[in-house]
């Protein structure tokens, strides 16, 4: 039987909502919405299909089901749904894809559970040490704004009509 602690949601960011900033939370987190920043979390995160994550992931075990730019390392298992996307580099013991996936970076699947933290530290050591990230898109004018981009107490956004950014279905 898991533990509560995989099973009950502690932080949830729903599918209207954004955030930016950096995540820490002891448990189970899910992101349906937007985030910036970087998400670090001691049990498991799911990243649905509505999701888009300008972050890097760190955490014990994650279900992606939308697009991530930015790194993601687990310690234990690393499942990416059909039609999930990374861009960035990737770390985890066991990696399993259900579809068609899309992953552009480096890849690292060990196999082992065992040694897993020592093996995650020497990959972000060859990987400058830092998880990557990306900048924020250049603001628009107001009346320059694609429709669907919302901008919440002055923060950025993912813009889906910004070049540089990853396929965008909404």
């Amino acid at each position: 039987m898991p533990a509560l602690r995989d099973v009950v949601v502690n932080t949830l960011l729903g599918p209207d909502s954004y955030f930016r900033g950096d995540l820490v939370v002891d448990g189970f987190v899910r992101v349906d919405g937007d985030m910036r920043g970087s998400i670090r979390t001691t049990g498991k995160i799911i990243v649905s299909e509505l999701a888009r994550c300008d972050a890097s992931i760190i955490a014990r075990s994650a279900v992606i089901g939308g697009v991530v730019r930015g790194d993601v390392c687990v310690l234990e298992h690393l499942t990416i749904l059909d039609g999930g996307v990374i861009v960035g580099n990737v770390f985890a013991p066991k990696l399993d894809a259900d579809g068609e996936v899309l992953i552009h970076g480096d890849i690292e699947v060990s196999g082992r559970l065992e040694g897993a933290e020592e093996a995650l530290v020497a990959f972000l050591g060859r990987h400058d040490g830092t998880l990557r990230t990306f900048e924020p898109a250049p603001a628009r004018a107001q009346d320059g704004r694609s429709p669907g981009v919302a901008v919440l107490a002055g923060a950025g956004r993912i813009d889906p009509a910004d070049s540089r950014s990853v396929s965008w279905q909404k």
